[in-house]
């Protein structure tokens, strides 16, 4: 069932992209994408994993918001209401179903170890999304900076 919530979850951040006007909005996004990332890592009984993986979007966020902040102006947020209602009408219809999935889940007293259900087939949609996500920020980072500029503020002489 966390399953089905999560995957919808998922679903509704994919479907709010056309409204991401701004650097800040796309940060806010990739942070509320991170901690449900690691969120559900921590429920696949990988808590470690999912700690270390929000730690790594921390990172790279910061390092994206350094670069926003240097390279853009000051814009005023004009948030757009079509948009975030669309949005919360697709996060109330898709909780609508979950609440008739009932809770009892069986489990397996042959359960794998924790550390090896990250590579068990059940789990390759997890591993390939985590893998598409972090070849997208390295994507990121490589198309924001450039090589042969130096630092993207140039610092003045005072000597």
């Amino acid at each position: 069932m966390l399953k089905i919530y999560a995957m919808s979850l998922f679903l509704n951040l994919v479907l709010t992209l056309p409204m991401i006007s701004s650097p800040l909005i796309m940060g806010l996004w990739v942070l509320i994408f991170a901690m449900l990332t690691s969120m559900w890592m921590s429920l696949m009984k990988m808590s470690w994993f999912g700690m270390i993986l929000f730690l790594i979007y921390i990172g790279g966020l910061l390092v994206m918001f350094i670069y926003f902040v240097a390279i853009t102006p000051n814009q005023m947020f004009t948030p757009k209401i079509f948009w975030i209602l669309l949005s919360g009408t697709f996060i109330l219809l898709n909780t609508l179903p979950l609440k008739s999935l009932s809770s009892d889940q069986t489990h397996c007293s042959s359960a794998p170890p924790s550390n090896l259900i990250l590579y068990l087939p059940s789990s390759s949609n997890t591993l390939i999304l985590m893998i598409m996500l972090l070849f997208i920020a390295l994507i990121i980072v490589v198309k924001i900076t450039k090589r042969n500029q130096g630092p993207l503020r140039p610092f003045k002489n005072t000597t």
